[in-house]
């Protein structure tokens, strides 16, 4: 199958996250593909060089803030390249006017698919300008708000991709990134991670008094500065690619994704693409009840409602209380059968459903394909 994909890729965002692993695992099993990427902003997050089949062909219209001098699209490489499936990932943040004035002449030799990474119906009228073949939602709660502004049998629920499980040795991999052998571990990323997890300095500092820990943060182009570095904390600037990711997260004891303080809650819908990356690390994931991007997380997941409920659950890990096992052997059958690879083949099912027969002359939905 020849399938050409709008998306960011090969640089740290949801999109990306989403993308990836399903475009390489389209390629190993002996599909064609093509990506038209953006250029430009934020290309700081771009953490290794391109494959030939990538185009860098437009910069992306974040939040509709563009610059006019400097603004770029190339329209040539969606007409002339071949494909017969062009799948767009979230196109709130694609240049919609420019799309919408070639997307009648990619419809002519492509059906059309797009993914919602949108956490709500965007206000832009553009953006119900453009004609899907099907919409793929990531669960229920996509769907059911993109349920109010297109038709329900053009929706398809497929899961947003994991990294398949990958063990890996503790003491080896802190050997090999040079970290301490005796402390307990705690890690995040992200971007302006300083300033969004010194609510964590506290806990660490208090769990300090019993145990040997530490509190590592990969951050990159971070511009918040500490008067003064704790002796728990080690920072190191940097944004791993996955596999380097996957070796901090097997040197660290546990994986901790902190937003905002407990009296922030998300709008809209969400799903954590970091929890999706790092669920088959086999390491205990610490996520907050309050982000409804853990709505759909059940024991994969170890769940805090407040900063004294998160010291407990690190001390629970540190002791290996019997649920972070549960929570371990949970998060690997989740990666596990929402690999990249599995993701992949529900993807191709829906093309395969898209190319055969028009949705428009089916009487029935989409298959649920999860």
């Amino acid at each position: 199958m020849k399938i050409g994909m709008m998306t960011r890729w090969n640089m740290f965002s949801g999109q990306s996250s989403h993308a990836e692993p399903i475009g390489h695992a389209w390629l190993e099993t002996g599909h064609e593909l093509k990506v038209f990427a953006p250029k430009g902003l934020d290309l700081h997050l771009l953490y290794r060089p391109d494959e030939p089949f990538v185009h860098r062909c437009f910069i992306q219209d974040v939040w509709g803030q563009r610059d006019g001098k400097d603004y770029f699209f190339d329209p040539k490489p969606y007409l002339e390249e071949d494909y017969e499936i062009f799948l767009m990932e979230m196109a709130y943040l694609m240049p919609m006017p420019e799309m919408l004035g070639i997307f009648p002449q990619i419809r002519k030799k492509a059906k059309t698919v797009l993914v919602v990474h949108e956490t709500g119906l965007p206000p832009d009228p553009d953006w119900y300008k453009f004609e899907w073949d099907a919409i793929v939602c990531f669960d229920e709660r996509y769907k059911a708000f993109m349920a109010k502004a297109f038709p329900e049998e053009k929706l398809a629920i497929i899961p947003f991709p994991c990294h398949p499980p990958l063990h890996g040795d503790k003491k080896q991999a802190r050997i090999s990134l040079g970290l301490p052998l005796d402390k307990k571990i705690v890690l995040a990323y992200g971007f302006n991670i300083i300033f969004n997890h010194i609510g964590l300095f506290p806990i660490i500092e208090s769990l300090s008094k019993d145990y040997p820990a530490m509190l590592l943060l990969l951050a990159h182009h971070d511009p918040t500065k500490l008067e003064s570095q704790p002796e728990f904390l080690l920072l190191r600037d940097e944004m791993p690619t996955t596999e380097k990711l996957y070796t901090y997260l097997h040197a660290c004891d546990a994986y901790v994704n902190y937003v905002g303080g407990t009296e922030f809650k998300t709008q809209g819908v969400g799903v954590s693409s970091s929890v999706a990356v790092c669920l088959g690390a086999g390491r205990p994931l610490l996520v907050p009840s309050y982000c409804n991007f853990f709505d759909l997380s059940g024991k994969e997941v170890i769940k805090y409602n407040d900063f004294q409920e998160l010291e407990q659950r690190m001390r629970d890990i540190f002791e290996d209380a019997g649920y972070v096992k549960e929570s371990l052997a949970a998060a690997e059958e989740y990666a596990a059968r929402n690999s990249g690879f599995e993701i992949a083949k529900q993807f191709i099912e829906l093309f395969n459903r898209v190319l055969g027969k028009s949705l428009h002359q089916t009487s029935g939905s989409l298959p649920r394909v999860t």
